[in-house]
């Protein structure tokens, strides 16, 4: 009875030992700061929620875990994120892309990783309006601090306005209410929320409307070595990126857009 006493005794003391350094190896790991949009940009990202916060995030928590480092994930306005960004109080912004222009900093400045998924951002009406045309569009719904630069020329020359809402269920209703002849939304984002929404109509991304393919990246000031560690684990574990975008619905952006403009949504 002793040595089995003994036994039991050693064995807690040793699970004691490798939870305490367990503890204190995750303590003691070098932390990150990642800043994302203060919207909710589900399935792609939404780093304000507390649980799972979309594809990016899980991709990020996966590189961060064989790397050793911890991320923390905060949001905040558009043009804030790039002024902490200077600052030094944030480490990462996501999305940012090296076309992208804002009035804070230039992106020479900046360090960027390779894509992290790609979004197809389009522009999506009432099945009885789908076709109808450019000119029938008159005013397009869209999250605030978004620049579609596609619908610019006709902005400039009055024939299209712009409707600014907080979200994106907003910029939906804004046009199931007939406040607005289309919306400008992600693919991803706009299927995810109609799914969940029962009293919209089932809006489609008219191809024949501004349509475009952004790549998400991450970018940096300060780390640039570990952009190219993260490049170095994307392209070496292509079947984790797949398994990751099948589980949050999120398939190749330009083989979607072949698919709608052969007529297959």
């Amino acid at each position: 009875m002793m040595k089995h006493s003994l036994i039991r005794k050693y064995a807690g003391s040793i699970a004691l030992l490798l939870s305490s350094a367990l503890s204190f190896s995750s303590a003691c790991a070098e932390t990150y700061v990642v800043a994302s949009q203060n919207i909710a940009y589900y399935p792609h990202y939404e780093f304000s929620a507390v649980k799972d916060r979309g594809y990016a995030w899980a991709l990020l928590e996966a590189f961060a875990a064989d790397r050793g480092i911890k991320f923390e994930y905060v949001s905040m306005p558009v043009l804030r994120l790039q002024i902490e960004l200077e600052k030094g109080n944030v480490d990462f912004v996501y999305p940012d892309h090296p076309t992208w222009t804002n009035p804070v900093n230039d992106n020479a400045t900046k360090h960027f990783s390779a894509p992290l998924t790609e979004s197809l951002v389009g522009t999506f009406v009432k099945p009885e309006r789908f076709g109808q045309g450019i000119s029938s569009i008159r005013k397009v719904s869209i999250v605030l601090g978004f620049s579609p630069l596609y619908w610019q020329e006709r902005i400039d020359s009055g024939q299209t306005k712009l409707i600014s809402v907080a979200d994106n269920k907003s910029a939906i209703y804004m046009a199931q209410w007939d406040r607005a002849d289309a919306f400008d939304m992600d693919y991803y984002v706009a299927k995810y929320l109609m799914q969940k929404l029962d009293d919209v109509d089932d809006f489609k991304l008219d191809p024949d409307l501004p349509v475009t393919v952004v790549e998400f990246c991450l970018s940096t000031v300060k780390n640039p070595e570990l952009l190219l560690e993260l490049n170095e684990f994307i392209a070496s574990n292509p079947g984790l990126v797949a398994m990751l975008k099948a589980r949050y619905n999120i398939g190749n952006a330009r083989y979607r857009l072949e698919s709608i403009q052969a007529g297959l949504q």
